[in-house]
């Protein structure tokens, strides 16, 4: 697939890479070179091995004999993570490795050491060198304040600036790990803004997302595994996104689904909610029809990221249901009202709450409902593993091994699983927040068939997601929420990334201030 772009002098040459653990291979004769002051994607489905090159990179793996990776020219030293620094390769993984507690100044002396006068930090000097290190970038920010109190989008600049402090060397290569996974859509411009300050300065960078969108739009050239074999690399320029999910999963992709709006629902709706309040939620008012899904959007802090949660009790709220015209009044909704209600609550795949990762996937499907597989207070394993047997075939969850641990699955497989629990209560209506949340390209469409075809028999879904994509691939109507507030409502072919951007921030200017 190599689109015979020649690269005499790379910055970065992988050179027959491989890896293989006990039972599985996860590289095989991988080859690709980065170029100097590039942004150079590596895109795949999860388990392509893209995980596996990134900590061979940095020291945590040592490859297989035969392979080699060479940085400007000079061999890189495997398993070694100070020699890797010593090539000038630096990483940011998703999680961003900040202590939330402590300020921005604080976390970048934490890694490349603080400045001292006389035996002791010199706080002032310090809080200037990391000033300088984020104006480099173009950013500003308060230095004074823990970093759990700044954006999301600032977080990830600060972890950016951190990584590329040159005091103790020079940076030839930046590897992004994810980096947009949990921003909001407008905090994504900024983050892509400072990417292309990092490349102006001379450094190049390893961007790897499963965001096909920015990927065409950022990347010069991009990588693509697929089962641990590099699949070549191409030019962005003139590869749409169809053609970039056929190189990444190995066929055609149905990248579009047809809205189902364009046939509103009728009749009495399965629930309807009134006066919903919680602490970002300032009164809020919907209903969902049988087989109906509803989209949520919002940026941070409009109450988008806990409408989920305050419906199903996960957060306080109070609010009035009517379930098929059954008028409750809720003080305060728990957990276990919820449950009760039929009301499912499916969160993030990497959400702590999510699941139990060291039970088994059979575990976990089954977990919501145990005492339909007790007899005698005792849980029957074998009438729960055939259960769970159903589901795996029914949702195509792979491996189809219902003793395999829910950790070691892919982000997509889990979330599959998260749908089996709660499909099995046979819920009323489904909440899901941020549904493809770290999931490839393939798992992501499966993802949006899997809720269609359950909205099929009847359930109704409210799908809370800071990406775009997931409510103009699935939803029949979207609420747009502003400061706790739902200002606007789209609905069908209205339903586009440019029209939900424009209903939750063009509302928000007009909300600035008021409460």
């Amino acid at each position: 697939m190599t689109d015979g772009h020649a690269q005499s002098e790379p910055l970065v040459a992988i050179e027959r890479l491989s890896k293989t653990f006990p039972g599985q291979r996860a590289l095989s004769d991988v080859s690709f070179a980065i170029a100097s002051a590039e942004i150079h994607a590596l895109v795949g489905e999860n388990g392509s091995g893209k995980s596996t090159l990134i900590k061979i990179l940095s020291g945590f793996h040592e490859p297989d004999p035969g392979g080699a990776v060479r940085v400007i020219g000079e061999l890189l030293q495997f398993g070694s993570a100070a020699n890797a620094r010593k090539l000038g390769l630096r990483f940011v993984h998703q999680n961003l490795g900040l202590i939330d507690q402590l300020t921005g100044a604080e976390n970048v002396g934490l890694e490349s050491g603080f400045a001292t006068r006389g035996g002791r930090i010199d706080r002032g000097a310090h809080k200037r060198h990391t000033a300088a290190l984020l104006a480099r970038i173009g950013i500003e920010l308060d230095l004074d304040v823990p970093v759990r109190e700044l954006r999301a989008v600032d977080r990830s600049a600060l972890a950016i600036a951190r990584a590329l402090d040159d005091s103790h060397g020079s940076i030839s290569l930046l590897v992004l790990d994810e980096p947009t996974a949990a921003l909001p859509p407008a905090e994504c411009a900024t983050l892509f803004r400072v990417l292309r300050e990092v490349v102006g300065a001379g450094v190049s960078i390893l961007y790897v997302s499963h965001r096909l969108d920015e990927v065409l739009n950022l990347a010069s050239r991009v990588t693509v595994l697929r089962d641990g074999r590099c699949q070549g690399s191409i030019s962005t320029t003139g590869v749409d996104r169809a053609r970039l999910a056929r190189l990444i999963v190995g066929q055609e992709v149905e990248l579009e689904t047809a809205p189902g709006a364009s046939r509103r629902e009728t009749g009495v709706p399965v629930m309807s909610v009134r006066n919903l309040r919680s602490d970002l939620l300032r009164g809020i008012d919907f209903e969902v029809r049988p087989g109906e899904v509803v989209g949520v959007a919002g940026l941070s802090g409009s109450g988008r990221e806990v409408l989920a949660s305050a419906v199903c009790g996960a957060v306080p709220a109070r609010l009035e249901l009517a379930l098929e015209e059954r008028v409750i009044e809720v003080d305060e909704m728990t957990p276990a009202l919820a449950f009760a209600l039929r009301l499912a609550l499916v969160l993030p795949n990497r959400h702590p709450q999510a699941a139990i990762p060291v039970f088994s996937v059979a575990e976990n499907i089954t977990l919501g409902r145990l005492s339909q597989f007790a007899k005698l207070g005792r849980v029957q394993r074998r009438r729960e593993r055939q259960a769970a047997l159903r589901w795996i075939e029914r949702l195509d969850i792979r491996p189809a091994d219902p003793d395999r641990p829910y950790g070691l699955l892919s982000g997509g497989n889990q979330q599959k699983v998260l749908l089996a629990k709660w499909f099995g209560i046979e819920p009323r209506v489904v909440f899901m927040d941020d549904p493809t949340s770290g999931v490839d390209i393939g798992a992501r469409y499966a993802i949006y068939e899997l809720i269609r075809a359950h909205a099929g028999t009847g359930a109704g879904f409210v799908i809370c997601s800071s990406d775009i994509e997931d409510l103009v691939g699935v939803c029949d109507r979207v609420l747009a929420l502003v400061d706790g507030r739902v200002v606007e409502e789209l609905e069908g072919h209205a339903i586009t990334e440019g029209e939900v951007l424009r209903a939750i921030s063009a509302a928000s200017d007009r909300f600035v201030g008021s409460r």
